[in-house]
C-alpha cells in the first residue's frame, strides 16, 4: 500500500510540477485537477483520509474554475465542506488539518486570484503546509517534489516577471 501511496505521490507531483510552467490560469488550473486525482489516491493508500476529501473537492472545485462555473456561493460551500468533511475523516489529529487549512485556503484564491503569478505565490504557500504534512505522513516522494516545485515555481515567479519587465 505504501509503495503504491509512493507511486501516486510522485505522478501527483509531476502533475502539479508541470502546472507551474503554464501561462493560463485555467490550464494551471487544469493540470492541478490532475494532480488532485493522483495525489487523492497517494493519501488514501498511506491513510491520510482528511487528505483524501479535500482532494476529492480540490477536484471538483478545479473542473468548476475551468468550466468558469466557481461563483462565490460556490467557494464558500466547498470551503465549509472542506473544513467539515476534512475534520469528519481527520485520523492524524492537529497534523490531519494541514491539508484542510491549505486546500480552504488555496480554494478561496483559485476564486479571488486572477494571474498567474498570483497563482504561483498562493501555490508556494500551499506548498510550504502541504511539504510539512507530506513528511509527517512519510509521502517523502512527495515532500521532496514539494521541495522542487517550490524552486522551481519560484524560478518560473522570476521567469515570468523577467519576461513582463522585458
Amino acid at each position: 500500500m505504501i509503495i503504491l501511496g509512493e507511486i501516486f505521490s510522485l505522478l501527483a507531483a509531476l502533475c502539479l510540477a508541470y502546472s507551474t510552467f503554464s501561462h493560463k490560469k485555467n490550464k494551471m488550473i487544469w493540470w492541478q485537477a490532475i494532480n488532485a486525482i493522483f495525489y487523492g489516491l497517494s493519501n488514501l493508500f498511506l491513510g491520510a483520509y482528511s487528505a483524501v476529501v479535500t482532494n476529492i473537492l480540490t477536484l471538483f472545485r478545479n473542473t468548476l474554475q475551468v468550466k468558469d462555473k466557481l461563483n462565490k456561493h460556490i467557494t464558500i460551500i466547498i470551503c465549509l465542506l472542506m473544513a467539515i468533511v476534512g475534520i469528519i475523516f481527520n485520523n492524524r489529529e492537529w497534523l490531519g488539518l494541514l491539508p484542510i487549512l491549505a486546500s480552504v485556503t488555496y480554494t478561496i484564491c483559485v476564486y479571488v486570484l486572477k494571474s498567474v503569478q498570483q497563482m504561483r505565490i498562493a501555490l508556494v504557500i500551499n506548498l510550504i503546509q502541504w511539504a510539512i504534512f507530506d513528511f509527517l505522513v512519510k509521502a517523502y516522494p512527495m515532500f521532496i517534489m514539494d521541495m522542487i516545485i517550490i524552486v522551481v515555481t519560484v524560478m518560473n515567479m522570476i521567469r515570468y516577471k523577467n519576461m513582463t519587465e522585458s
